[in-house]
């Protein structure tokens, strides 16, 4: 992943026999708390401020990942408002005994900056710099458009 901004993190982890189901794939609960935690540290990076949860736009689960299978969760903030950002997170698998890495999932979650006193606050602009942080820059508010008009229509 390409990124030129503050707001990036990368952690990997084995899927081990706790975080299987029944299946023996990794758990898509277990897999959206580490989107979560790790979408939550690239927007405190950004921000350098608590931040809390407050979207998952969406999460696409394309292959399962197995156990023993090693699991790279990139994310980095592609869209910034007044107190929210939006953080993409990609997650790749690769078998032990291969060098091929496979994206099985990719996700969009919102954050918003909170102050010591749990209100929020604002968050330092995001500003593009490659042709693809632009481009996922012009995505990224059009979830956002989607977001405020599906709101607006429950709230009517």
């Amino acid at each position: 992943m390409e990124y030129s901004g503050k707001g990036y993190a990368e952690t990997t982890h084995i899927v081990m026999s706790g975080d299987i189901n029944q299946l023996g794939n990794l758990h898509g609960g277990t897999l959206m708390q580490w989107v979560d935690i790790i979408g939550a540290v690239a927007a405190t990076r950004h921000c350098r401020s608590i931040v809390t949860t407050a979207v998952l736009d969406s999460m696409d689960f394309k292959h399962p990942v197995p156990l023993g299978g090693i699991v790279t969760l990139q994310a980095c903030v592609t869209w910034t408002g007044r107190t929210s950002l939006e953080v993409r997170v990609d997650v790749y698998s690769e078998k032990c005994n291969t060098d091929e890495k496979t994206r099985t999932n990719t996700a969009y979650l919102v954050f918003v900056a909170l102050g010591y006193d749990g209100k929020p606050r604002e968050v330092p602009p995001f500003v593009p710099n490659t042709e693809n942080e632009r481009r996922e820059y012009g995505r990224a508010q059009k979830r956002r458009e989607e977001r405020l008009r599906k709101k607006a229509a429950n709230e009517a």
